[in-house]
């Protein structure tokens, strides 16, 4: 039997979507307007991410594993660098 790491934090907001960093050592979790990056290895949260005026309902990383995105209710998509550098690109959808 394998043992699983599992951790809780005192999030406000339900998750409501996750990505892995292709190489395993990060986790972002989509909670209210947030994204949340994590350390897999202890589940320490390494940093918030704001950019977002609504809530954030995807994420996803880049094959390569240097930048991830975030789609959110406010008709925005966000390209950020996996070094926590920040902003990359906004994007407004008007429609």
């Amino acid at each position: 039997m394998r043992a699983v790491l599992t951790w809780r934090d005192k999030a406000e907001h339900c998750i409501n979507d996750i990505a892995f960093k292709p190489d395993g050592t990060q986790l972002i979790l989509a909670a209210g307007s947030r994204l949340l990056v994590y350390d897999t290895s202890d589940g320490t949260l390494l940093q918030p991410l704001k950019g977002h005026k609504d809530t954030v309902y995807c994420v996803a990383y880049a094959k390569d594993g240097k930048r991830f995105a975030s789609g959110s209710a406010d008709k925005s998509v966000i390209i950020w660098t996996s070094k926590l550098e920040g902003i990359l690109k906004y994007t407004v959808v008007v429609s």
